[in-house]
């Protein structure tokens, strides 16, 4: 069979767009003269697809620097299989960054090699990773030379690597995958506050590395969240399911995750946290891990809800900073007495906890109840211009509503000069409102430094201006 090229859309869309090509559909195929998926990605414009058939292509892709491509298998990742041949990540990807069309949907990835990515190796982007099996690739460095290290990153990413990416890794089953340190299954690493990677409904197991068998993350700055998914038989040094690393801000959730049967030789059996990390762990399982259920060192400082966290060899949870305090409230322990601590309750027949864990209360029985945080209340005020001689303009916004807001202006004796706004009742705003400069009798106050104080119910906040005459 020759190349086919199929266009996606209806004429009646070419003649309602006429200034725009139509995108096309790329059949590849083992018996066919476009027989390589990498020659297929090539011949694309901005939002092709290329759609392959069964076989198995030992190929190692490099996705051409176009927007919008979408890789698709035919058949499914039991007929439609990349090799890497163990020569370097099997598809890596260096992508606009805020291109969100990129599609990986329905191979089986394997036998790639690779310092970063064996799998698969992300750059930028927001790619999304669907439906695949990816299995048996590897992040390590080639061969010594000369008995010394090469020069480069550690290696990391065993199955996939992503950086300054924000994909989203759905429905795949990521089995027996190794890195020689980070992120057997999954190494997502990003510093960059808009970049929200999104890992959802896999089955990650049988990975292993020296850190994060199953997943490990080090986004600092960045929304990341894993959820819905099997992390199970994973192994490592440190953090055997999942390894949290400098996640310094509440950011990374996990939640509403199986995490079983997970072994870390060290430290972290199911997760691992280290370096001033602060996940939110809700709703997930927790159990039958070897080297405590949950690790928290250095500086780290998780919060602990609604989990279920049984049966781990171990501890349940081990604080090892004395420094910080983990909050682990409302949680099941394994039994209706709470965890077992020596000192705190002794009479506890659940799983153990270290010292400097708040564990009370506890569920009397098990169940997950996910955690719904409360919206984020965000209150603003400025004035504008600043200093000023005649006029000022005041611009006020609150994020919840308020029985009352009102805005005061204080002299820098801090005597009440004039009420600006308010009291009175008010939903989400966002306003403005003018100050000439005079007090509450309309005269003239003196130059100067003035305070403008805007209180929205229990919320307040406060602004310096400056009067010239």
């Amino acid at each position: 069979m020759t190349l086919k090229r199929m266009t996606r859309f209806a004429v009646i869309f070419v003649s309602l767009f006429p200034l725009h090509a139509a995108a096309v559909t790329w059949y590849v195929h083992s018996d066919s003269s476009l027989n390589s998926i990498q020659a297929g990605l090539d011949s694309c414009a901005s939002g092709d697809t290329v759609l392959v058939g069964p076989g198995t292509y030992c190929e190692n892709i490099i996705w051409p620097y176009v927007t919008g491509l979408k890789l698709i298998s035919e058949s499914g990742p039991a007929a439609t299989v990349i090799d890497g041949n163990a020569s370097g990540s099997v598809i890596h990807l260096s992508l606009v960054q805020d291109d969100s069309l990129v599609l990986i949907q329905g191979f089986t990835i394997q036998n790639g090699d690779a310092w970063l990515g064996g799998g698969i190796h992300s750059i930028g982007g927001k790619p999304v990773i669907s439906g695949n099996v990816i299995a048996g690739n590897t992040a390590q460095w080639p061969a010594l030379v000369g008995g010394s290290l090469p020069e480069g990153p550690v290696p990391q990413g065993g199955g996939i690597y992503t950086e300054w990416s924000s994909p989203k890794i759905i429905d795949n089953v990521i089995a027996g995958n190794s890195a020689l340190y980070n992120g057997g299954g999954v190494a997502c690493y990003c510093d960059a506050a808009n970049i929200a990677p999104w890992i959802y409904n896999n089955t990650i197991t049988g990975n292993t590395a020296h850190t994060g068998g199953g997943v490990y993350i080090s986004c600092p700055f960045t929304m990341t969240t894993l959820r819905d998914n099997s992390i199970a038989m994973n192994v490592a040094d440190y953090g055997g399911g999942i390894a949290c690393y400098y996640v310094i801000n509440p950011l990374l959730k996990i939640t509403n995750n199986m995490i079983t049967m997970n072994i870390a030789d060290s430290a972290g059996g199911g997760i691992w946290c280290y370096l001033s990390s602060l996940p939110i762990i809700d709703s997930c399982t927790i159990s039958g891990n070897a080297g405590d259920g949950i690790y928290s060192g250095y500086f780290s400082s998780p919060l602990i809800t609604n989990c279920n966290i049984t049966d781990n060899a171990g501890f349940a949870v081990r604080n090892a900073d004395p420094t910080e305090l983990v909050v682990a409230e409302n949680n099941w322990w394994g039994d209706a007495t709470g965890p077992f601590h020596p000192a705190s309750n002794p009479g506890g027949m659940g799983d153990t906890v270290s010292d400097y864990v708040d564990y009370d209360p506890w569920l009397t029985m098990p169940g997950i109840h996910e955690l719904v945080p409360a919206q984020p209340v965000t209150i603003f005020l400025q004035a504008s211009p600043n200093p000023f001689w005649k006029l000022t303009t005041v611009s006020f916004r609150i994020g919840q509503r308020a029985e009352r807001i009102e805005i005061d202006i204080y002299d820098a004796a801090g005597r009440l000069v004039r009420n600006l706004y308010g009291p009175m009742p008010h939903a989400l705003c966002s306003m403005q409102v003018s100050w000439d400069g005079t007090d509450a009798a309309n005269r003239p106050l003196p130059g100067g430094v003035y305070f403008l104080r805007l209180t929205a119910g229990d919320l307040s906040a406060t602004t310096k201006v400056v009067l010239s005459r």
